[in-house]
């Protein structure tokens, strides 16, 4: 079996304009967001095999969130990852070590929406920021999972937590 927590981003400033995209940093509710879902996953998940983040300053702020309550073995941040389409993020997926049962990663819209919506049959309209979702895979080798064939294990986005 194969699983893949996807995480959205924490959602990102744009008090500076004179900043590119890549280099936003998080806001108030990102920060509060952050905490929040990271202690959720946290409370699921004790160890995951691998983080695969994109480089951009606003995942690198919301993997350390993660990175400091669930024991990753290997964090990897990917250039590759920032604005990919579900298409490239299949493409990463597909070269993941195959003795690695458990992958995260953190990234961008709409590639993670799309993503979920290929490998599920959730029909996911926008998955927020730091929205949290986990598919598992009944198989053996991360570049034989397809179209459809993932189980949505769980999914949990910020506004729910905030009642």
């Amino acid at each position: 079996m194969k699983s893949l927590i996807i995480v959205r981003h924490c959602k990102s400033s744009w008090t500076d304009p004179n900043l590119s995209d890549f280099e936003r940093p998080l806001n108030n509710r990102g920060n509060f967001d952050g905490e929040l879902m990271s202690n959720y996953l946290s409370d699921k998940e004790k160890k995951i095999d691998k983080l695969i983040s994109s480089t951009s300053k606003r995942t690198r702020l919301t993997t350390k969130y993660f990175s400091q309550k669930i024991n990753f073995e290997s964090i990897d941040y990917l250039d590759a990852l920032y604005h990919a389409s579900y298409l490239d993020i299949i493409n990463i997926i597909m070269e993941v070590e195959n003795n690695l049962n458990l992958i995260m990663l953190i990234g961008h819209n709409p590639g993670l929406t799309e993503l979920i919506n290929y490998y599920t049959d959730m029909n996911l309209y926008n998955l927020p920021t730091t929205g949290i979702v986990k598919i598992k895979f009944k198989v053996s080798n991360w570049i034989d999972i397809s179209k459809n064939k993932g189980f949505v294990i769980y999914r949990k986005f910020p506004k729910e937590l905030k009642l």
